[in-house]
């Protein structure tokens, strides 16, 4: 519905977001009306599309999802509206005295002939630029804004778009709105495609195909985790999308490569396709790798009579293997250590520690997660940093320093994807050495890569894989039943007399209930509050999924209140909830209360969890509050980046440890119901799993070996590298001609 009023008063507005609290006269009736306007002030009259909502604080108000503004009429109006701030250099006086000269003209004048406005007393002919020019801008903005809307897009993402665009903003969505996808955070192809279809851009236009074929590619990275992709499959996947002929995007895919917009390259012999920055991105990984292999010290360490005084002092026996890996640590540049759970990967980290320390060498430890470096810091009693942090990876990286170490050791190492393993490379000198250690058979990381699997491919790098299981560990029934589940053997469901239980339900509905019943009860078993139990769900939707799920625990867990509150398109948030930020934000700035001082400092990473300790109704903003204590306060452009957290999907939960992890199994597809991601679940808890749901759907997950192919070319690279770096050392001459 449409709702025309003037502002009478603006109770709130974030000049950031454009979120505004006004007060309408609409007929005579005070409205509050509510949304993302473009710059407004008192006077103006807007005309605003949306609906009627009930806030159970403020009372009845207008959600406007559209704002189309009306230029100010009638002498008051126009005084109202110079008066009022928005235009830089005019204050209430002299808006008085403009238009007192020009009247209803005034606006003209200041568009057409601003000169004029230097007869008023008080302004100068510089004056009368700059106020000219500070009008302009603000009509420019809402000009564009209003633009936008006539395209269907909503007022936050028009202020977006205009933030990136300024001026030019109607120009370049009218040429090419397919710009949009790669400049506007939130903006995918179909969007582009139907603002395109509006303007007139032809379906088998150059600019429409070249934008779908890097669309394609784009998504190729962002959900399938590859670096590059078939030739073939980029061209049918891109055609179906744009629902034109193949032949057409395989053309434009060749003047794409002519122009360097794409790169062709080859994976297992067949041509493909990859964005030239992700190209770089791995090609440049691999050389700083190889850099690390054959710049470390030549130097022989007699390691043994040390490992041995580790065990005495520390009353523990390493087998072989460990100490192969301790070894491989201290001597190579670049070691990688696998294994899985109750394999001593703690016990060698700590080891290693102390060995080089020994020598004399400090050593950063760093895992991809804050979650991972909290466990890290408390299994070693040393510091850990996640890598993010360490590099400052983002928007000040460029300007950091190298890593000030020795040595390096990463924790978690599976969940490290290209781009911050490329980062993480840069910034470590020449010299240094380096540890990797993780579970190759966990999911591979949420990002684009598959870095330590072509590490391993790669046989470039010392690499010791851990296979025997810590008598101790034995003993605990979610270790053995990883290991098992890995082995493709069922785990053992019916020993109630362990950390590992199984609850039998067919339904998602009664799975989805049964999970949430026992949230509370697992707590109180292991004797933890609610929140350290997390419900890990293979899928987001369906009944049994994270979304559903998460609904019914916030139910539970943290009934309405009647306090503040807000909304997306999934969720409703409140002040308590459990949430989890789920992309890398660099920008996010947030303070660390330590006494009466507060530390700063900015960037919220995927994964991170917390709470909110505050919703604000009328600033239209919520904080949140970290489990490192970091607190962050997110305003509605950015409320995307938060989930509900009573339950994730076993994706988001990599690198991270729960007290208690809750498993609802129910039907799914077998590119997801796989054996790796049921491991991977099983081994993020600590000291309890229950599992929910039917044996049949179990078994089928432990049969169902499927891992998802993933094109890359590290491997590839990091041989291509130790080949350069042989010919350099042997003068250029190829053993192999």
């Amino acid at each position: 519905m449409t709702l025309k009023g003037d502002i009478d008063e603006i109770r709130f507005r974030n000049e950031e977001n454009g979120f505004t609290i006004a007060v309408l006269d609409a007929e005579g009736e005070p409205v509050i009306a509510t949304g993302v306007f473009p710059p407004v002030v008192e006077g103006q009259t807007v005309v605003l599309e949306g609906g009627w909502v009930v806030h159970k604080k403020y009372g009845r108000q207008f959600k406007a999802e559209r704002c189309d503004i009306e230029k100010p009429s009638g002498i008051d109006g126009i005084v109202r509206y110079l008066g009022s701030g928005l235009i830089r250099g005019i204050g209430p006086a002299l808006a008085l005295r403009i238009v007192s000269v020009f009247g209803e003209n005034t606006f003209s004048v200041i568009e057409k002939n601003p000169a004029k406005l230097a007869t008023v007393r008080g302004i100068s002919a510089s004056k009368a630029e700059d106020i000219a020019k500070a009008y302009g801008e603000i009509k420019d903005m809402q000009d564009a804004v209003m633009t936008l809307q006539s395209f269907d897009i909503p007022l936050g993402t028009a202020m977006r778009i205009y933030k990136v665009y300024g001026k030019d903003t109607a120009d370049t969505v009218s040429k090419n709105p397919y710009l949009l996808i790669e400049d506007v955070e939130g903006i995918g192809f179909i969007t582009a495609d139907k603002i395109a279809a509006k303007t007139g851009i032809a379906r088998d236009s150059v600019f429409r195909v070249s934008a779908g074929l890097i669309y394609t590619l784009k998504e190729s990275v962002r959900q399938g985790g590859n670096t590059c992709y078939p030739f073939n499959d980029a061209v049918s996947e891109a055609a179906a999308l744009l629902d034109v002929e193949e032949e057409l995007v395989r053309s434009v895919a060749d003047s794409l490569i002519l122009e360097h917009r794409l790169k062709l390259t080859a994976i297992a012999g067949e041509e493909a396709l990859a964005l030239p920055g992700v190209f770089r991105t791995e090609k440049n990984a691999a050389v700083l790798l190889t850099r690390l292999i054959v710049s470390a010290d030549s130097t022989v360490y007699d390691v043994a009579g040390d490992i041995e005084a580790y065990e005495k002092i520390n009353g523990i026996a390493l087998h072989a293997l460990q100490k192969e890996a301790v070894s491989a640590c201290v001597q190579s540049g670049v070691t990688l250590i696998t294994g899985g759970p109750g394999t001593g990967k703690t016990t060698i980290i700590k080891c290693i520690i102390e060995l080089f320390e020994k020598l004399g060498k400090t050593v950063l430890l760093m895992a991809p997660t804050g979650r991972a470096a909290k466990r890290m810091s408390e299994a070693t009693g040393r510091e850990a940093s996640t890598i993010h942090r360490a590099c400052k990876f983002g928007s000040d990286m460029a300007s950091g320093e190298n890593l000030a170490a020795d040595a390096v050791i990463v924790d978690e190492f599976s969940m490290v994807d290209i781009f911050l393993f490329e980062a993480l490379l840069k910034k470590i000198p020449a010299g240094v050495r380096l540890v990797l250690v993780g579970d190759k058979d966990q999911l591979p990381s949420v990002g684009a890569g598959n870095v330590l699997a072509d590490i391993m491919r790669s046989g470039a790098v010392k690499s010791v894989q851990l296979n025997q299981i810590y008598r101790q560990a034995e003993e605990s029934l979610i270790v053995t039943n990883a290991h098992a589940v890995n082995r493709g053997e069922m785990p053992v469901l019916d020993d109630k007399n362990s950390d590992f239980f199984y609850l039998a339900a067919k339904e998602p509905e009664k799975i989805a209930a049964k999970t949430v019943d026992m949230v509370e009860r697992a707590a109180k078993f292991i004797g933890v509050t609610p929140d350290r139990v997390q419900v890990l769900c293979p899928m987001k939707n369906g009944a049994a999924g994270a979304i559903n799920v998460n609904r019914l625990l916030q139910r539970r867990l943290n009934p309405d209140a009647g306090g503040g509150r807000v909304e997306d398109e999934d969720y409703v948030y409140r002040e308590g909830d459990k949430v989890m930020h789920i992309v890398n934000n660099y920008d996010l700035q947030w303070k660390i209360a330590s006494g009466y001082n507060f530390r700063e400092g900015s960037g919220v990473y995927n994964g991170d969890i917390g709470a909110i300790r505050e919703v604000n109704s009328s600033r239209g903003d919520m904080t949140v509050e970290f489990e490192d204590g970091r607190v962050a306060v997110y305003t509605p452009d950015i409320y995307n980046q938060l989930v509900l957290a009573y339950a994730i999907t076993v994706h988001k939960s990599q690198g991270s440890e729960f007290d208690a992890v809750i498993l609802p199994v129910t039907s799914g597809g077998p590119m997801i119901m796989t054996r790796n991601l049921l491991y991977t679940a099983v081994t993020r808890a600590k000291k309890l799993v229950v599992m929910i749901g039917d044996k049949s759907r179990i078994k089928y997950m432990v049969d169902n070996n499927y891992v998802a192919a993933r094109y890359s070319l590290l491997s590839g690279f990091i041989r291509d590298a130790q080949r350069d770096t042989a010919l350099l050392f042997s003068g250029g001459k190829d053993e192999g001609a």
